[in-house]
């Protein structure tokens, strides 16, 4: 019996001395920033085409990235999880994707297998399988963006009693700027006085200003009188007459245009197809910052719930981000408007906005950047 004993503890302690000496294997750590999208950690295609000093060339027909150095060639697809390494193929845990008009690579095998090839490293198979901790840095909105519509040459909607959205929103605007800083989040206005903006213009600051969410603010005018209530759009094709009405009131602001809206269209191929893919990603953002704008402003106010709906609108087509374009109550309705004159209304509206996008900003960063499934 002792015998047997000594036995199994001679084993044992061979067992843990050779798992003590196994060692995962190192890899090479790309420098950039790091991206956490459903549990995987991603670095973007620039970050490991300056890592390893490869060249990169892109297929817009089939969507294909093609990275090269020395005779060693890798190939792969946005939206696929195989990787063609000079006739080998490599499955991902997780697809190479587009995220912020950023082509994304998984960052295991970007550091492993990609080193091992382009680092001139002895090849092998893909690292077992790891917990890989979420880069949630990479996921806080720090810089918003703030619209108020019109201004300057530009009024905007006007009421009966002379009341002016450019004015109004201004205001608004200013005020959602305080509450949205007291949370630590660094915020530009597109105009900050009476001057008039562009809208192709009013999208380009945003992307400039590296914006995670871009926020136009407006006031809303109908034929009829009676219309009223608080709704918010995100870009899209109008869904019915009344989105259709709005977005060719705001777009109206076009004939003050000095310059083209063309200036934001894609340069080149394989930036109107980044294009296309992120416009997919950012209207799912787009309508759930919307959703919680609206509902947050509905639920504080007490105003008629719009809904969210979807709108041609120009100011926001160029936006690289989430971006959404708020109507904060009906400037030709006379009840609206008397309260839209009262600042301490004004306040309220502000306040309520600002919650709107805290909470989704919450939600954001606790799911590490992506949208709710559908």
């Amino acid at each position: 019996m002792r015998t047997l004993r000594h036995f199994v503890l001679i084993l044992f302690l061979v067992m843990l001395a050779g798992c003590a000496t196994v060692q995962v294997k190192d890899s090479f750590s790309i420098k950039g920033p790091r991206y956490c999208v459903d549990g995987c950690a991603y670095v973007s295609l620039d970050s490991v085409t300056r890592a390893y000093n490869v060249s990169s060339k892109w297929n817009y027909t089939d969507k294909k990235v093609t990275l090269s150095r020395g005779g060693i060639h890798a190939e792969f697809y946005i939206g696929s999880d195989i990787v063609v390494i000079d006739g080998v193929s490599y499955k991902l845990k997780n697809p190479v994707i587009v995220k912020r008009n950023t082509i994304l690579l998984p960052r295991d095998f970007s550091e492993s297998v990609l080193a091992d090839f382009f680092m001139k490293k002895q090849a092998s198979a893909l690292p077992a399988t790891e917990k890989l901790k979420a880069a949630s840095p990479y996921h806080a909105i720090k810089k918003i963006v703030l619209d108020p519509g019109h201004g300057g040459k530009d009024p905007g909607a006007v009421s009966m009693s002379g009341l002016r959205e450019k004015d109004i929103v201004l205001d608004i605007a200013r005020r959602i700027k305080r509450y949205l800083e007291a949370e630590s989040i660094e915020v530009r206005l597109t105009r900050s006085d009476d001057t008039f903006v562009s809208l192709w213009r009013r999208a380009d600051i945003a992307n400039k200003y590296g914006a995670d969410f871009f926020i136009s603010i407006h006031a809303n005018a109908a034929h009829s009188r009676y219309a009223r209530g608080f709704e918010v759009f995100y870009l899209s094709e109008a869904i019915d007459d009344n989105a259709r009405a709005v977005a060719a009131a705001e777009n109206a602001s076009l004939k003050y245009e000095d310059s083209s809206f063309g200036n934001t269209r894609p340069s080149s191929s394989l930036e109107a197809t980044l294009w296309d893919i992120e416009y997919s990603e950012n209207r799912r953002e787009s309508t759930e910052l919307a959703e919680s704008i609206t509902e947050s402003a509905c639920g504080k106010l007490g105003l008629k719930n719009r809904g969210q709906k979807g709108a041609n609108f120009y100011v926001l087509k160029g936006a690289k981000m989430p971006s959404v374009l708020v109507e904060v109550g009906f400037i030709s309705n006379t009840e609206e408007s008397e309260l839209l004159k009262d600042s301490s209304y004004r306040e309220k509206i502000a306040e309520s906005i600002a919650c709107g996008i805290i909470n989704y900003k919450d939600e954001y960063e606790a799911a590490e950047g992506f949208t709710k499934q559908r």
